[in-house]
């Protein structure tokens, strides 16, 4: 290596100096590369700073003369690890992309996987020495195969901080080595990642009902979008935020293109600086839109499908959640936006309206990760996914890559699709048929409306508290017995105090007593419940003796008994009160004033279509909740009182209706005001 290049070398480690833990990470990719292992998939946690480490890694093969091919899958992605590589190596990066010059002589090319497959590589880059997929977990893509099986002889490294599939096929035909970083736990603890606070709410947004995509397992856009905007309001979409976050930089996660839209309209008529943002944005307005976030001339950003991967603004405060997924990996990208050091920042706060926390854990859970296929579960193989008769891996095949083999009708006019694949646990063949789905006429789809609660869930640690719990650990040998017993006299022992265990102190335990599982907040998290219910059982149980005591003296006439006795009864009584003025408080309107006021003329014409008995009901106790026609088919809520009636009616013919009210096809669901029983 001659004197320039030892040159470059030294001042790009001095202006860029690495972490310890980079340093490792990248050491152990090229140990991987050093065994023969071409292949690497390499993980570090959302904000760990891969693209810098990614950057020193580029800056190596360009100092031997290799070409650099970075692959990105959005605009942002694109432009952030052109901006970052250029910093870091000193020399001007290729971007090859629609809107952008071409500059192929450039050692180092970043590349939208879009724009570069539809190019002929053979003649635009025939050549490159290092590959690199950013969000690798994208890259089983048919687009990235064909990218990767052209460069056969580039060393490849894929990098993601979720190296996770939906589907239970894995990565073992694509990688040949995974690198694991360090953990977020580790990161947090270092000072390289913000602390966070976690607010959510007990009546958390139903997707019972939501149907699954059968390409990713994750629930429909169009039903999603249907079921969370029947059951939260924008009115409480807002409230929330002034109550938790009034004045953070705040990243809303929203459940559809018009659901953000209509976020951003609201807040914005509320005097609060909020714009969209979605893949339809055009380029140049998402770049205008992104700078004034970032410069904090807006305050809110509300979005669709776009922020959830490699958008880097250290100063996001809060992440605000109202996007039911299947995927962890998914939720794992949204809650990481807020997770960036930035000066002055404290901590940064989690907003969850959804199940996603319970479902997928917290962001500092333990998780290992593995190229190996993981099984999908037996309910979602109830919902047609396959199970390998040979080694019972159960999986989700994408339809759409493959072509039947055969295609017939059977005796009831369905037409059968009959397919062959390898399942990717063992490789044994596996026939399958896809037989046409009946159709039949449903009753209406009701959902019941939600008005959540947030608290601030308590994820703290008492030390003193944990020592004793381990000692008892020790003690009483609980890791010897089965976790259910464990947990069982840790609730024995601990039972006057149990109120007053944090899920903090719960995830603890959970990793004393099962230091290899997975997540341990959902298993925390039920544990905590269970602490609560029975604490507070046990001082149900008391307080019945007490009151049993005190009916007992009261009958030999004890005047502090009758006293105690009738305060009692006063509390009761008054509790009861409250919450009935409440209800009274929550049954004073019902659907969407703008909403109504906007489409009252669509409303009317819809309503006379339906038959007479359901007009007649839903003109006196409905009104239109959410409204979004953005898109071919519009999405409609209505909000109603509950009433035994509505189970009489067809979907379809309600459908029609409101069809022929908005001229346009619609979907529609009906919000049951449960404070009007």
């Amino acid at each position: 290596m001659n004197q320039q290049k030892i040159s470059r070398a030294e001042k790009l480690a001095i202006q860029y100096p690495l972490r310890e833990y980079q340093v490792e990470w990248i050491e152990q990719i090229y140990r991987a590369w050093n065994r023969g292992k071409r292949k690497v998939l390499a993980q570090l946690p959302t904000a760990a700073g891969k693209t810098v480490a990614l950057s020193h890694i580029s800056n190596d093969y360009f100092l031997t003369g290799k070409k650099v091919l970075v692959l990105a899958h959005r605009l942002e992605l694109v432009e952030q690890a052109a901006d970052k590589l250029r910093s870091v190596t000193g020399v001007e990066i290729g971007i090859i992309k629609h809107g952008f010059e071409a500059h192929l002589e450039r050692p180092i090319q970043v590349a939208s996987i879009q724009t570069l497959t539809r190019r002929n590589l053979a003649q635009i880059l025939p050549k490159v020495g290092l590959l690199i997929c950013d969000e690798a977990h994208h890259a089983t893509a048919r687009t990235y195969r064909e990218v990767f099986d052209f460069y056969s002889d580039a060393a490849i490294l894929g990098v993601t901080a979720t190296p996770q599939r939906q589907d239970g096929q894995g990565f073992t035909d694509l990688f040949d080595v995974l690198v694991e970083g360090i953990s977020t736990t580790a990161l947090i603890k270092l000072g390289f990642l913000s602390p966070y606070k976690l607010f959510v709410t007990s009546n958390s947004i139903s997707t019972i009902g939501v149907k699954k995509s059968q390409s990713n397992n994750d629930y429909l856009k169009n039903d999603l979008a249907l079921a969370v905007t029947t059951q939260v309001s924008l009115e409480t979409v807002l409230k929330n935020w002034y109550k938790f976050a009034a004045e953070k930089k705040t990243v809303i996660f929203a459940a559809s293109l018009g659901h953000s839209k209509a976020i951003a309209s609201y807040f914005s008529g509320h005097n609060i600086s909020c714009e969209h943002l979605d893949a339809e944005t055009p380029e140049k307005e998402r770049r205008a839109i992104l700078a004034r976030f970032s410069r904090g001339i807006t305050s809110v950003i509300t979005n669709y499908q776009i922020l959830t991967e490699g958008y880097d603004c250290p100063n996001i405060e809060c992440v605000y959640c109202l996007r039911p997924t299947t995927s962890p990996t998914l939720w794992l990208q949204m809650i990481g936006r807020s997770l960036r050091t930035a000066r002055g920042k404290k901590h940064a706060i989690v907003i969850d309206l959804t199940e996603n926390w319970k479902t997928h854990g917290l962001p500092d859970d333990n998780r290992q990760w593995d190229l190996s296929p993981v099984s999908l579960s037996e309910d979602d193989y109830v919902r047609g996914v396959i199970k390998c008769s040979c080694c019972t891996h159960v999986f989700r095949c994408n339809l759409d890559s493959l072509k039947p083999l055969s295609v017939g009708i059977n005796n009831d006019g369905q037409i059968i699709e009959r397919y062959q694949v390898a399942c990717p646990n063992c490789g044994a063949v596996i026939n399958f048929e896809k037989i046409e789905s009946k159709r039949y006429q449903s009753l209406l789809r009701l959902k019941n409306s939600v008005h959540p609660e947030i608290t601030e869930i308590d994820l703290s640690v008492a030390p003193e508290r944990l020592k004793s719990v381990y000692d008892l650990i020790i003690t009483e040998r609980l890791k010897q017995l089965p976790s259910e017993r464990a947990y069982k006299s840790i609730f024995t022992n601990f039972i006057i105090t149990l109120a007053e265990f944090t899920l903090g102190d719960w995830r603890e335990i959970v990793k004393m007593i099962e230091p290899d599982r997975q997540v341990p907040s959902r298993q925390a998290w039920q544990l905590y419940l269970e602490g609560k219910t029975r604490h507070q059982n046990r001082i149900a149980a008391l307080a019945h003796l007490k009151r049993r005591q005190l009916q007992k003296l009261a009958a030999n006439g004890d005047p502090e008994a009758i006293a105690s006795l009738k305060q009692l009864d006063l509390e009761k009584k008054s509790n009861g009160v409250h919450n009935s003025s409440q209800i009274a408080l929550q049954a004073q309107k019902i659907g969407e004033r703008h909403f109504a006021e906007t489409y009252r003329s669509q409303w009317q014409l819809s309503l006379q279509q339906l038959p007479a008995e359901l007009c007649e009901f839903l003109l006196d106790n409905a009104g239109l909740f959410f409204v979004d026609l953005s898109s071919t088919i519009a999405q409609i809520s209505i909000e109603v009182k509950p009433a035994p009636m509505l189970r009489k009616f067809k979907q379809k013919e309600v459908e029609i209706a409101f069809s022929i009210g908005f001229k346009q096809p619609v979907h529609l669901m009906f919000r049951i005001n449960n404070s009007y029983e």
